[in-house]
């Protein structure tokens, strides 16, 4: 499964985004793309180390973190795709999407 993120870390509830994923992580393959204001969250050592430790693969919108001007800010590991990648991993990789508002 496939969750997308636009809302920023400070007005979207990201505690229960966390609890679901882990437990769906448990049982599937989860990622998460960050898109909109969520690359925000992508900054925060502690939010990434968060969803690797619940087994989850983690990507950013290249574009979205370039518009905020955090591309360089955003923690190592995070995988960064275009909006051709963004494509590739709804069509290819994972069998559902779900978009977290």
């Amino acid at each position: 499964m496939l969750i997308i993120l636009n809302k920023s870390p400070f007005v979207g509830d990201y505690a229960s985004l966390l609890d679901i994923t882990r437990r769906m992580a448990q049982e599937e393959k989860v990622g998460v793309l960050h898109i909109h204001d969520s690359c925000i969250a992508l900054t925060s050592e502690e939010y990434f180390k968060r969803l690797v430790d619940a087994g989850l693969k983690v990507y950013a919108l290249k574009a979205d973190c370039e518009a905020r001007g955090i591309l360089k800010k955003v923690k190592k590991g995070v995988k960064i795709v275009d909006y051709k990648g963004w494509v590739k991993l709804v069509m290819e990789e994972y069998d559902r999407t779900v978009s977290w508002t």
